[in-house]
């Protein structure tokens, strides 16, 4: 899933940080190959305040705010995200998701599934990403199991379902 530049209230906001990326971490002695992607929710919101942009079937607005968080996840996942706690859930449709917190309230949702026929290659794809007031933190998952994302990435590269 790629995004072109989005124009909004006349201003051109470019998308290049969201695009497709591969970052290799090691865990336990493993090189994990991971092919990242970007769901619009990281940059709309349901507030109608900005464009209106479609995806599969769903409408929701251009969120500058969103959009200028969104610009630090591509550092942030190659430096911090391995150390990250994660939450497994299921989502409204039963479908595993994870959920982690950042220490400067920024929350990620995120889903992780292994190819068929790969060896240590595995796809993430961030749903959504989004700073937290405290207002909104009691919608968050917390319950479920809490595991650090190496050790998850670990038994997803093996074909362990979590």
């Amino acid at each position: 899933m790629s995004w072109t530049d989005i124009i909004d209230n006349g201003r051109v906001y470019s998308m290049a940080h969201l695009q497709p990326f591969t970052h290799v971490y090691k865990v336990d002695e493993r090189d994990i190959t991971v092919h990242f992607t970007f769901g619009f929710h990281c940059f709309t919101d349901e507030k109608d305040d900005g464009k209106l942009i479609s995806n599969r079937g769903e409408r929701r607005s251009f969120s500058p705010t969103r959009w200028e968080a969104s610009k630090e996840l591509g550092s942030w996942i190659r430096n911090r995200l391995l150390d990250a706690r994660v939450t497994l859930y299921h989502d409204h449709k039963r479908q595993r998701r994870y959920f982690c917190m950042d220490l400067y309230d920024y929350a990620l949702f995120f889903q992780i599934t292994k190819p068929e026929s790969t060896v240590d290659t595995l796809k993430i794809l961030v749903i959504s990403a989004y700073g937290v007031d405290q207002w909104g933190r009691s919608g968050l998952p917390h319950k479920g199991p809490h595991h650090n994302l190496s050790w998850v990435l670990s038994q997803r590269a093996q074909g362990i379902i979590l």
